[in-house]
């Protein structure tokens, strides 16, 4: 079904409302309409419905502290708080060192539950003409090693934003073979698995859905290379900050890092942001096998957010706003 971006968004921050701050629900809010208007629904409505992984914690929410302080960097505990919140104030502060120092690193630890869109952070941070990493793990254990039967690593995604001309270039990768929301959605939606994406609680591969609940995830690629990418958002995104890692350590919540650098640190800005639009055009207009067009990492997610915008209505699923209405409305 269509609806107008204005109501979504005041049936968003209706919802949120209800047990967060208007400062609270502002941010969260924008992390949940980007999932929606860039057609990435598993992390967009889908995450207000309780139980699922969202924005709504079960245990009690503490303030978040802001810890460990150097002249570039921060540890913010969040204190359960959910990933929504606890990233858009990590992102926040990284962008704030980095543009007072040229460096800005920020680890959290102690949030819960899916930090949203990646790519939404990044582009906050390019958007500033800062350069942008993100090392976002997730506590639970969903993928599974490579050849191991049983999960051990989060979903674990790894971003970049780079400023640009005309507008910045993201790269946002889960390291599973297929994002978690991406399984919720296939089961609110009564939808199969693709081939070689999920094993079953007895280590076998399955397209359904429901399996991976006790089952796990592939890594991306199904391959150690993927396996490596998920151990390493592991350690620097959890490991180091202090959350939990590897099934271990539960109680520290999840861990996350971001990275917000000037690129005048070895370049000035003006030219970086040239060179960069020239290396993704020469990528563009590379000679193709099939004459299919190269695809650009990033573009397909904001071309489907800008026209979103631009129509000022958006496509979101009949079985999840029908949820959200029996929940809230």
């Amino acid at each position: 079904m269509k609806i107008k971006i204005a109501e979504l968004e005041e049936i968003i921050t209706k919802i949120l409302l209800t047990e967060y701050s208007p400062q609270e629900a502002g941010l969260i809010k924008d992390v949940v309409m980007f999932g929606e208007l860039s057609g990435k629904p598993s992390h967009g409505l889908l995450r207000l419905l309780k139980d699922n992984f969202g924005v709504f914690v079960t245990e009690k929410r503490g303030t978040p502290e802001y810890i460990r302080k150097t002249k570039i960097s921060c540890l913010i505990d969040a204190k359960g708080n959910p990933g929504m919140l606890a990233a858009s104030l990590a992102v926040g502060e990284a962008i704030k060192l980095g543009k007072e120092n040229g460096i800005g690193i920020v680890g959290g630890k102690g949030y819960i539950n899916t930090t949203g869109s990646v790519s939404y952070y990044m582009e906050k941070i390019a958007k500033e003409d800062l350069i942008g990493i993100a090392f976002v793990q997730s506590i639970n254990s969903l993928i599974a090693p490579f050849g191991a039967k049983k999960a051990l690593f989060g979903t674990n995604p790894i971003a970049f934003g780079l400023p640009s001309d005309p507008k910045p270039f993201i790269f946002d990768m889960s390291t599973s073979a297929i994002a978690y929301g991406n399984v919720m959605n296939a089961k609110i939606n009564n939808k199969k698995l693709p081939d070689n994406v999920a094993l079953n609680k007895d280590g076998n591969q399955t397209t359904d859905p429901a399996d991976v609940i006790e089952g796990a995830l592939l890594p991306f690629g199904n391959s150690h290379k993927g396996s490596g990418l998920a151990m390493m958002v592991e350690l620097l995104g959890s490991v180091w900050p202090g959350g939990g890692f590897a099934g271990l350590h539960l109680e520290n919540g999840c861990g996350n890092l971001y990275i917000a650098m000037s690129p005048d640190l070895l370049s000035d800005v003006s030219s970086f942001k040239k060179r960069v639009h020239e290396l993704v055009e020469k990528v563009r207009s590379a000679e193709t096998r099939d004459e299919a067009p190269i695809r650009i990492p990033g573009e397909n997610t904001f071309a489907k957010r800008d026209k979103s915008l631009e129509s000022g209505e958006v496509e979101v699923s009949d079985a999840t706003f029908k949820k959200i209405q029996e929940r809230y409305l």
